[in-house]
């Protein structure tokens, strides 16, 4: 990776561990995520929102790729844009992520880094790309794991979880 990459890559992935946290503050799971053109232009960031909102699809990577939809006004223009996300993107996420065609996702944590983590199928982001980049009809995935996990880390660990696992109700993000 050259120098300018990883500079663009600490930027966001900053940004996406700040999203984490602002989520944690407001009593949600701390994942957050940003979407990034070619051009290195952020096109939309967001944190997990699933009980404030009532929307078990408000991950914090789906948040980001509604924001970057409607700031493009199309979905095919994601196609080749780049994620950034603080924690590896569940199977839900994943699915969206490769139908978009994005071609490259950046994750701090681990799914297995989270304490109520509970793989479907047993698969998660890692998986699902190397399905994908061994179909030839395919556009390649390109996945960049565990940068900045140990910040990550530290989000993670200090977030309540039995508090999440509550599913109460917390106050609208919107």
């Amino acid at each position: 990776m050259d120098d300018s990459q990883e500079q663009q890559d600490r930027h966001f992935m900053e940004l996406a561990l700040s999203l984490a946290e602002t989520a944690a503050a407001k009593g949600q799971t701390p994942f957050g995520a940003v979407v990034v053109n070619r051009d290195g232009k952020l096109l939309g960031e967001g944190y997990n929102s699933v009980r404030a909102d009532r929307d078990p699809t408000a991950h914090g990577e789906i948040v980001a790729i509604r924001a970057a939809w409607r700031a493009v006004g199309a979905w095919q223009m994601l196609g080749g844009c780049a994620l950034y996300s603080s924690c590896e993107p569940c199977l839900l996420c994943s699915f969206v992520i490769t139908q978009i065609g994005f071609s490259r996702v950046v994750f701090a944590a681990r799914g297995s880094d989270v304490p109520t983590y509970r793989p479907l199928l047993g698969a998660d982001l890692a998986v699902a790309a190397a399905w994908v980049n061994s179909q030839p009809d395919w556009p390649p995935l390109e996945v960049v794991p565990d940068f900045m996990r140990e910040r990550a880390l530290q989000i993670i660990t200090a977030f309540p979880w039995a508090q999440a696992s509550t599913r109460t109700r917390v106050e609208s993000t919107r």
